[in-house]
């Protein structure tokens, strides 16, 4: 199914409503795809947070298997705290498959390269766990909500901005992985995520900086403010990899170095002067929007350009 893209604008009383209104409109966004089902909803008794999670369909993404997001709300301060997993149980609330955040760990990893430690959803938010984070301040924020059958991305611009982008992407290895899932934003616990690495399976104690990455461009990024002829009169963009993070010298030699490309997504250079949160880029006859109006990185909405 095509993208779906939607967009507004949330005015509450305070900062704890903003993020509560933000997250039903991404839970009523993902339940609206065939590709998404909401898996549960709850509030463990005297938590400050309030838990939903949801389950990508591998019959709708083309993915091997389905993969899980988990997103917390805090109930006072309204941050929305977003997780990936790959599997998932109801009732225990036990999150499997999981990415970690701490680079250094030594931790064992399956014959899939996933860390083997599971985290259950609680009163406090899981530790050593990678996420991104958006923490609403002020009473309203403009955002848009970019949906598709793999993943979602979701964009917030006012008192606070920021983006979090969860989903598949595109592996540039010859070792093959099977279930390529990430996590991207920016705002983190330090670093961007994968749930697996097929280069250190079955690894009885290793770093898990071999689940942890930094973006690198794919290519240049031209002046975005104008068109390029030669590129069919569309910007000029690159396309967004990932390199894995190094925690001591030698490990590139042991999980690789440019893992894989994010879907979705294009950077460029310059910026054009004067173009507000909304704002689209026109690039292969759709709307590709940026998360900051003065920052070139864009999505794709999934909308033909008329």
């Amino acid at each position: 199914m095509a993208i779906i893209y939607t967009t507004g604008t949330e005015n509450q009383p305070d900062a704890g409503s903003v993020g509560l209104s933000m997250v039903e409109q991404i839970r009523d966004d993902l339940v609206a795809h065939p590709a998404w089902e909401l898996v549960e909803e709850f509030t463990p008794g005297g938590s400050p947070i309030c838990w939903y999670v949801f389950k990508c369909l591998a019959s709708e993404s083309g993915l091997v298997a389905d993969y899980h997001v988990v997103i917390g709300r805090g109930l006072g301060d309204g941050r929305l705290r977003f997780y990936i997993c790959e599997g998932y149980t109801a009732g225990t609330h036990l999150m499997q498959g999981n990415a970690p955040a701490v680079y250094h760990l030594q931790i064992a990893y399956d014959a899939l390269g996933r860390w083997t430690v599971d985290k259950t959803l609680s009163t406090a938010w899981p530790t050593d766990l990678a996420y991104g984070e958006w923490l609403p301040s002020g009473t309203s924020t403009k955002w848009w909500l970019a949906t598709a059958e793999d993943g979602f991305t979701v964009a917030f611009n006012g008192p606070s901005n920021g983006f979090i982008q969860i989903g598949s992407y595109i592996p540039l290895t010859v070792m093959a992985i099977a279930l390529p899932i990430c996590i991207y934003s920016s705002t983190n616990s330090g670093y961007n995520a994968i749930t697996r690495n097929p280069a250190v399976a079955d690894s009885p104690s290793y770093y898990s900086a071999a689940l942890l990455w930094n973006p690198h461009g794919i290519g240049f990024g031209g002046d975005m403010r104008y068109n390029d002829k030669i590129q069919g009169n569309n910007r000029p963009v690159i396309e967004y990899g990932m390199v894995l993070f190094s925690y001591q010298t030698g490990d590139q030699a042991s999980h690789g170095w440019v893992l894989g490309k994010l879907k979705h997504m294009r950077a460029g250079g310059q910026y054009p002067a004067g173009i507000a949160f909304g704002d689209a880029y026109v690039l292969d006859g759709r709307l590709w929007v940026p998360y900051n109006p003065q920052d070139s990185r864009i999505w794709d909405t999934g909308v033909a350009a008329s």
